[in-house]
């Protein structure tokens, strides 16, 4: 199932289905995997489907080296940044599912 038919298929309002479609076009192999490993795994009500429209649009601004700090390896050795590197927004979208459905 392509992914249009599986947004219309899994989330009911228009407006989510036309973001996440726009938005997940700029996405990389993995991620667009991801988005649909999440559409397969789930079902969505109102909520989760904004929760899941705001998720992709915070993947597509999604940069894990943001909080990237050379100046502190200078001084610890070590970046905060390297040793808990930020979770990408998908997969924290994916977890707190899993998180609620056990």
């Amino acid at each position: 199932m392509n992914l249009t038919a599986l947004l219309q298929h899994k989330i009911s309002n228009p407006d989510y289905i036309g973001l996440i479609e726009r938005t997940n076009a700029g996405f990389s192999l993995p991620e667009q995997a991801l988005l649909a490993e999440i559409l397969h795994q789930f079902d969505f009500d109102v909520v989760q489907a904004q929760a899941l429209a705001q998720a992709v649009l915070q993947q597509s601004r999604f940069d894990p080296n943001a909080l990237h700090q050379d100046d502190d390896e200078d001084f610890t050795g070590v970046c905060p940044h390297c040793i808990n590197p930020p979770m990408p927004p998908l997969r924290d979208y994916q977890m707190w599912r899993l998180q609620r459905t056990n």
